[in-house]
């Protein structure tokens, strides 16, 4: 069999791999968008491979860098089946449906300017994506044919999000070779930790934070109960937490429900201002199974992970002009998470001039992203068209992390490592220097550590 790495090598979005066969049978994993700062988004038009050859597609989770150009995909010409989670498959639809919105605006904007351009996809290519989505169980093989079987193992990271094993006979000789995915860390709020894939003879490792170490060493509610006292409470003001609609944001407000369920939120407002936020909270609730025993308990105890009485959702613009007007203590969780888009950037821009204002910085922000220069302490930011002195606070926390950092990731391996035979590591899903840090670490256990190329190719 031959593996490509088309997508997410030696940079972090763009998911894309490609698993070729003896047979000629082809095999995706993921398909999603690159949107690196130096790549227009006509660019994930161009396959590097025609789509119609393709035979299947797993996807390992939901977020558009794994997801967001399975609509471009079918509007080449592929027709076949989406293997993913049941949770992937729901979250998945509500996330498609928002980029192709993203996707007609950016259209309609280069029109109104008079610069050309293509539309990616629109609304019919996500139907067909969701459509052809087929749900698999966790831990539960797949038989695709007497040479290929699949089984979901569960990743963390986000709902759902699993990694993959591939279960190969060609010639009489059986292969293993399993994708990490994205993974989560094991003390994540809200999902399961991520299980360690066995018995493989390759290993495809993501190491988004390969170079990184969380700093964070409290827990998720005494981080946030501190940061909430220090803004709220001692010197009374506003709390601005940007928050990836899909994990992020439940995350925290999940983190919040249970410092109100404890007694230690008096008299703060909450806010939530994403419709997608609101839209995959509620999917949330649908899948409860799916999640860890933290999260299970509080269901069972509270019946509601994320709506306490204290918490306003801004579902209209008369809910967003009473956010505006509240003076009172108050938090706001709005989207995007890197500040680079979302209703995120019209809280910031009202309040990045307020000294009684904190913005809290949950995650990393990628370099030329607004967050990126907030964290750098620029004191001047661009919002729109616009100049802005910054005289608001500017805090960060790693605390609600989606992904493992250095640490983590080596343990992760070595997990793997002792239940297994591995003749190989591929490095992927990170930013180049990251993975070659990554690489350096490992190669003191592992034998064969590789950092692929976009589109480089390996017979397995």
């Amino acid at each position: 069999m031959k593996l490509t790495f088309h997508g997410a090598a030696r940079q972090v979005t763009g998911s894309m791999y490609l698993l070729k066969l003896s047979s000629g049978y082809k095999v995706l994993i993921d398909c999603g968008l690159n949107y690196e700062k130096d790549v227009p988004r006509e660019e994930n038009a161009n396959f590097p491979f025609d789509p119609e050859d393709v035979d299947l597609v797993v996807l390992t989770h939901a977020h558009i860098d794994h997801s967001g150009n399975l609509p471009t995909l079918f509007g080449k010409g592929y027709e076949g089946q989406i293997l993913c989670t049941e949770p992937t498959w729901a979250l998945s639809d509500i996330l498609l449906t928002d980029s192709a919105n993203i996707e007609a605006k950016r259209v309609n904007t280069k029109r109104k300017k008079k610069r050309p351009t293509r539309r990616l996809y629109g609304y019919k290519q996500v139907m067909d994506v969701v459509e052809h989505m087929v749900t698999l169980k966790f831990g539960v093989p797949f038989k695709v044919s007497n040479e290929l079987t699949i089984e979901l193992v569960p990743a963390g990271h986000i709902l759902g999000a699993a990694s993959v094993v591939f279960n190969v006979t060609e010639k009489g000789q059986t292969k293993r070779l399993g994708f990490t995915g994205d993974l989560g860390k094991s003390d994540a709020k809200i999902v399961v930790p991520p299980t360690p894939m066995d018995d493989l003879d390759y290993l495809v490792l993501e190491g988004t934070y390969g170079s990184r170490f969380h700093k964070e060493e409290r827990s998720a509610e005494e981080t946030l109960l501190d940061h909430i006292q220090k803004t709220c409470v001692d010197q009374p003001g506003r709390l601005i937490i940007p928050a990836f609609s899909v994990g992020r944001t439940q995350a925290i407000l999940f983190t919040i429900n249970k410092l109100f369920r404890q007694g230690k939120l008096k008299n703060i407002r909450v806010f939530t201002d994403s419709p997608l936020g609101i839209s995959s909270g509620n999917i949330h609730d649908d899948y409860v199974d799916f999640m860890n025993d933290e999260a299970q308990e509080f269901v069972r105890q509270y019946r509601d992970l994320f709506r306490f009485p204290q918490l306003d959702i801004v579902e209209d613009k008369e809910d967003e002009e009473n956010m505006r007007k509240t003076y009172e203590p108050s938090i706001i969780v709005s989207s995007a998470g890197m500040l680079d888009g979302g209703r995120i950037q019209r809280h910031i821009a009202n309040n990045i001039q307020n000294p009684q204002c904190t913005i809290l910085i949950a995650g990393y922000c990628t370099p030329g992203t607004l967050g990126a220069d907030l964290l750098e302490g620029k004191k001047t930011v661009r919002i729109g068209k616009h100049d802005r002195d910054v005289y608001a606070r500017i805090s960060s926390t790693d605390v609600f992390s989606a992904h493992p950092d250095q640490t983590e990731l080596v343990s992760y391996a070595k997990s793997v490592q002792q239940k297994s035979t591995l003749k190989q590591v591929f490095l992927a899903h990170g930013e180049e220097d990251s993975l070659f840090i990554m690489k350096d670490v490992l190669s003191s256990d592992f034998e064969h550590v590789t950092v692929p190329k976009r589109n480089e190719s390996f017979d397995l």
